[in-house]
């Protein structure tokens, strides 16, 4: 599978280890150059140093070929343009962290799959191993 990742933060540098060692291919855009280059030092793959907004961006990190956009920086609006774009270029999956859950609605209606307050959910994770006994 080929996956677009949208943001370099510790969210989406995660997201890259795990994708990588399903053996997808992935691309990253980030527009913080210093978080770009500490991705492409961590791993081999194709690190896009620019603004979704940016004229050819997604052309350049051949969106064409994409089964997946994964949007996870902390701006919705850079999410939501991503999913965006990717929505109109025909890309099947659309998944998006969204930081304010009003946005919720306007996301789903572009057929996204959001994850709301990622923090919540690690936080359950980390209760779930609780030991109940």
């Amino acid at each position: 599978m080929y996956i677009i990742v949208v943001g370099a933060g510790l969210i989406g540098c995660s997201f890259v280890g795990l994708a990588l060692k399903e053996n997808h291919e992935v691309t990253a855009i980030e527009q913080n150059e210093e978080k770009a280059r500490s991705l492409l030092q961590k791993y081999n793959i194709k690190v896009l140093n620019a603004d979704i907004a940016e004229g050819d961006i997604l052309e350049e990190a051949q969106i064409e070929r994409a089964d997946m956009i994964v949007a996870a920086t902390s701006d919705d609006s850079v999410n939501l343009m991503a999913m965006f774009l990717g929505k109109e270029q025909g890309v099947k999956n659309l998944i998006t962290l969204i930081n304010n859950r009003q946005h919720q609605t306007m996301f789903e209606r572009l057929g996204v799959k959001v994850v709301v307050s990622p923090e919540n959910i690690i936080a359950q994770r980390l209760y779930d191993f609780i030991d109940r006994a």
